[in-house]
């Protein structure tokens, strides 16, 4: 199971152990997420912490006409 590890870590070393386990299912190994964190620890694996997204969150400044022409003025509390 080792091997077939660090196989699948070589292939997909963005994979932590929860993924990992998946994959390990996947090639039909019945294993928990404990033993699958322990083993990669043991074999000095860990993921490779992806690169957050740039995204971009301009918005145009629009101020739209006050079509409604309400007065929201208090006259106490």
């Amino acid at each position: 199971m080792k091997e077939r590890m660090m196989a699948i870590h070589a292939t997909h070393p963005y994979f932590g152990y929860p993924r990992m386990m998946n994959a390990l299912w996947e090639a039909g190994y019945r294993v928990n997420q404990k033993k699958v964190w322990r083993l990669m620890r043991e074999l000095s694996i860990q993921s490779v912490i992806r690169k957050k997204r740039q995204r971009f969150s301009y918005k145009p400044s629009v101020i739209y006409p006050n079509r409604l022409q309400r007065q929201f003025h208090a006259i106490g509390p």
